[in-house]
């Protein structure tokens, strides 16, 4: 075994013990914590969405957001996003986004489809920190843009995360 001048055995062993205790001094690891990285207000979301749509007026009609009532997992929430009304050559969803309000990065997923995909349906499941809004928005062909929304309770159990 080879030496190092310059480090002892006596500091090398404090300097791994000190290494090994640094994350025990800042409190509970970032994924662990449900509210280490959780915003306080939607504004990142809000801020999307108001991209999104650039300056039209969302319609509450024509799109349904279905969320389980209470999501056991945290770590794979189910929610889909439907069109309720008929796609036709003139009028089909161009695009549509689903946001998780207080995530860290609160856009979960983005969809583009053409007249060729027929019925905009879509099913995702989104890693949520904690109880929190989640939207969806559509936009469609003729320059509408719908919107739904909803409110979704996490539960985290034993292992949650």
């Amino acid at each position: 075994m080879t030496s190092c001048p310059e480090i002892n055995r006596r500091q090398l062993m404090i300097l791994g013990a000190a290494l090994g205790a640094s994350p025990l001094l800042r409190g509970p690891a970032g994924a662990q914590s449900p509210t280490s990285a959780a915003r306080a207000d939607t504004a990142e979301s809000d801020r999307l969405a108001a991209e999104f749509i650039g300056g039209a007026t969302p319609l509450t009609e024509g799109l349904a957001l279905e969320l389980p009532a209470p999501g056991d997992n945290p770590a794979v929430v189910p929610v889909r996003a439907r069109l309720t009304e008929e796609s036709t050559d003139t009028s089909w969803c161009e695009e549509l986004i689903v946001l998780a309000g207080w995530n860290p990065m609160p856009l979960a997923c983005r969809f583009r489809f053409s007249a060729a995909s027929g019925q905009a349906d879509v099913a995702v499941r989104l890693r949520l920190i904690e109880t929190m809004p989640v939207r969806a928005r559509a936009r469609m062909s003729d320059g509408r843009v719908l919107d739904a929304r909803g409110q979704i309770t996490v539960a985290a159990g034993s292992c949650g995360l």
